[in-house]
């Protein structure tokens, strides 16, 4: 297999270096570059280096900016040198125009491995280039049965963390788009579960245990000092993490000092 070049078009750097640290993962003979501006992105997808683009589609603007978002830069180009392209939005909304613009991929955001391994397996086909990916990757959804006894589809990379319910031998799932109550309050699903049980059941490699009763989305952590962890998004925006947890964590988020 041939290297691939691939440029990675994000202005917000933690989430570029998370996306190259999931392509990395692949073992593939991937070069892999990053361009943080709109201008940037322009001159490196014109020197005609790179057959994959990973683009974000909400780009910070300045004053003198022609295009709107990621996808207008995109369309910019010519067609006969565009590069295929996967967007990256948290915005689902984008998704109807990424079809009309024949983009190998969409991927909402957090990315997960398995949806990065989906895009590449797309963009390589059409590049007409063999690709072996040596991995099963982990379903990103599942049914689960609610404590209303109905099987109900819980999404993986929406989760924020999962949580005991006090005085109760349930569960409470705190996700994106969460039922509000009358008081503007995330109403979340309730499952009768166990820690034990769930922890088993939800991918490891996107789930870290942090005390006795609750489980968080690895994919929305963004900083960690000593026993707290901050969250970008979410009900709750920090945990503090109990010290049987502390190796295990500090070992998924591959802490470097």
């Amino acid at each position: 297999m041939p290297i691939i070049p691939i440029l990675i078009v994000e202005d917000f750097r933690p989430d570029a270096e998370k996306l190259k640290a999931l392509l990395e993962k692949t073992d593939l003979d991937l070069l892999i570059d990053v361009a943080d501006n709109k201008k940037d992105a322009l001159r490196k997808i014109h020197s005609g280096k790179y057959d994959v683009l990973f683009m974000d589609i909400v780009l910070n603007r300045s004053a003198e900016d022609i295009v709107l978002n990621g996808m207008d830069l995109y369309e910019s180009i010519d067609a006969k040198r565009r590069p295929e392209v996967v967007f990256v939005t948290e915005h689902e909304a984008f998704s109807l125009r990424s079809y009309r613009l024949d983009a190998a991929d969409f991927m909402p955001k957090p990315a997960t491995f398995a949806m990065v391994c989906r895009a590449l397996e797309n963009a390589f086909r059409r590049l007409a280039v063999p690709i072996n990916l040596t991995f099963r990757p982990q379903p990103e959804f599942a049914f689960i049965e609610m404590s209303d006894k109905m099987c109900q589809r819980v999404q993986f990379s929406d989760i924020y963390f999962v949580q005991k319910v006090k005085g109760d031998n349930e569960l409470a799932f705190f996700e994106r788009n969460m039922r509000l109550d009358g008081f503007g309050k995330p109403v979340p699903r309730k499952a009768k579960k166990t820690i034990k049980e769930i922890v088993d059941f939800l991918p490891a490699t996107e789930f870290v245990q942090v005390d006795q009763s609750t489980l968080v989305n690895m994919n929305f952590i963004v900083s960690f000092l000593k026993n707290k962890i901050v969250m970008s998004e979410g009900p709750q925006r920090s945990f503090a993490v109990t010290r049987s947890y502390i190796k295990e964590l500090r070992q998924k988020l591959h802490v470097f000092e």
